[in-house]
């Protein structure tokens, strides 16, 4: 048997070779055809998805497969396709809020605090596609007509503010850009009151995490007319480049208030600057500079007067009132201030004396606060701890000493009459606070001195976060006493039950021109009605005695609705 040749051995390598080559094209022909085609089937079904009717309705309800429990996304009907314009009519969305205690300590179900409520009579969107795919979503333009949010009443408990954990956060679930929002009608309301109606909004928003771009945002509503542009971004040192405007209601016949804001810098060099008219010019001025070894722990001046500020052009109130002239100066590093500064309201004068106060990590300490007030102080000193938000404490005790009213003179009306002096009163008090917010006790002693006699206080009350129950009111003086009892609530809304028996009770140690010794029983109630208004009653009867000189008898009953 012949033993093949070398030549022969090489041209069957050839041979393999060859049809390997073969095999290796045919491979790569059919993979680039099956991508081919995959790539037209996915392009098929993108544009189906997004050209066509019944794309858009299954993108749409995987949207709201993909939403988290008890959250709802309805509406009434859709046209257009989803890369837009598409038009939603009737959209509802409702989801719960849930304890944030619990939420943080990562416990599944936790309990349903409340519900934020979502509609919108209309909305228009016209995205573009290619951003979406890097979790961005883009919208050319966002167009929204008619639409109510319902917030829920917080329930979190009271904190301090933490710095600079005081200021917002910018973490939207999927970052957003719209070049251009309009929107026509937005009321927000929490519990069903009204926070502000929006009566017209155009502008732009860039929003991803830790930032945060406003592009000349111009807002016409209930509260007034605002404009803003410019940057923050908390994740880079809190970096602000921000300017507001805000033309705020008045009456008719009285001067709008304008006012403007200029916010600019970073963390640990920042200028806030808000300046306007109220209707008397208003400055005010913030800044922070961190010290070269603790960058987090900034030294900061706060610099705030105006000369005449209407306090009801600020709430949108109709009455009224003096104008209130103010020049506050504080300072200070981190949680440590310092400040003092001046208030005028008409004949009423308080100055703060120099203070300090001191903030830290949920800790108060005021060390002290004092005030010079109706010629004489009152300083305020204490502690307040709310590290555990189940035990929060305090201790407060106000000391005021020489606080003196009254003391007007009178002219005769004829010269057969002899002119009298309303005599000046002159108040010592002592008054301290102290317990948890859930159950405290106040308990106070007062004396005032006029024309030589002086009249005791004595008050002892125990409370909790929504009401006080006043154990005792008793005022001893030379003529009689009084003695009162009864309730005091502030939440879920303002109310209050109190009887005093008055045996030769002088009021004019309260008010010097209504000197007397007043006998009876005093019976006041009232509460605050679903619509926000005030139900008053006061009954006073078996009335006798005197009171500025003239006998008192019978008896009395006052009611306001």
């Amino acid at each position: 048997m012949s033993r093949p040749s070398v030549s022969d051995h090489d041209t069957a390598i050839a041979e393999l070779r060859a049809r390997r080559r073969a095999r290796v094209r045919v491979l790569v022909v059919r993979s680039a055809f099956t991508t081919l085609g995959l790539l037209l089937l996915a392009a098929v079904l993108l544009y189906w998805l997004l050209m066509t009717v019944g794309g858009r309705d299954v993108l749409l309800s995987q949207i709201v497969a993909r939403l988290p429990a008890d959250t709802t996304l309805t509406w009434r009907s859709a046209e257009g396709p989803a890369s837009g314009p598409l038009t939603l009519r009737d959209v509802s969305f409702e989801t719960p809020t849930r304890d944030r205690t619990c939420s943080e300590a990562g416990t599944e179900d936790c309990p349903i605090t409340g519900r934020i409520v979502f509609f919108a009579r209309t909305i228009v969107l016209d995205p573009a596609i290619r951003p979406l795919f890097g979790r961005r979503l883009r919208l050319d333009a966002l167009d929204i007509a008619g639409a109510t949010l319902d917030l829920p009443k917080s329930d979190e408990p009271f904190e301090l503010p933490r710095w600079p954990e005081v200021l917002p956060e910018i973490a939207p679930p999927l970052a957003l850009q719209a070049d251009t929002i309009r929107i026509d009608g937005f009321k927000v309301t929490q519990a069903r009151e009204t926070l502000i109606d929006i009566h017209r909004l155009r502008g732009g928003l860039d929003a991803s995490t830790g930032r945060l771009h406003i592009e000349r945002v111009r807002i016409d509503s209930d509260r007034g007319r605002f404009a803003l542009h410019g940057d923050y971004a908390p994740e880079d040192d809190y970096r602000t480049d921000l300017t507001a405007s805000a033309v705020l209601p008045a009456p008719s016949g009285r001067t709008a208030p304008k006012l403007g804001l200029v916010a600019r810098g970073e963390l640990s060099t920042m200028d806030v600057a808000l300046s306007g008219n109220v209707p008397a010019p208003l400055r005010a001025t913030l800044t922070l500079r961190a010290p070269a070894t603790a960058k987090d722990v900034p030294r900061w001046t706060l610099r705030a007067n105006s000369t005449a500020l209407e306090l009801g052009l600020l709430t949108g109130s109709d009455e009224v009132s003096a104008p209130l002239a103010f020049d506050v100066r504080a300072g200070g590093t981190g949680g440590q201030a310092r400040l003092q500064g001046k208030f005028t309201q008409g004949e009423f004068t308080a100055t703060i004396l120099p203070s300090k106060l001191r903030l830290d990590n949920q800790v108060l300490d005021v060390q002290p606060l004092a005030l010079q007030v109706f010629d004489g102080t009152a300083v305020l000193r204490g502690r307040a701890d709310f590290r555990d938000a189940n035990n929060r404490k305090f201790r407060f005790a106000i000391n005021a000493r020489g606080l003196t009213w009254g003391g007007a003179a009178t002219t005769a009306a004829n010269p057969t009459q002899a002119a009298t002096d309303t005599p000046a009163i002159v108040a010592d008090a002592d008054l301290g606070f102290a317990g948890t917010v859930e159950a405290w006790a106040a308990i106070g002693k007062a004396t005032l001195v006029r024309d030589s006699q002086s009249a005791a206080i004595d008050f002892d009350g125990r409370g909790d976060a929504q009401r006080m129950t006043l154990k005792t009111l008793r005022a001893t003086m030379p003529t009689g006493t009084l003695d009162g009892s009864g309730s005091l609530a502030w939440a879920p809304a303002l109310g209050w039950d109190i009887d005093a028996t008055l045996a030769g009770f002088d009021p004019g140690y309260f008010a010097a021109d209504w000197k007397g010794a007043v006998n009876g029983e005093l019976a006041t109630r009232g509460t605050t009605r679903a619509d926000g208004g005030l139900d008053v009653a006061v009954d006073a009867s078996q009335l006798g005695g005197r009171l500025r000189g003239r006998p008192l008898q019978g008896r009395g009953r006052f009611l306001m609705r």
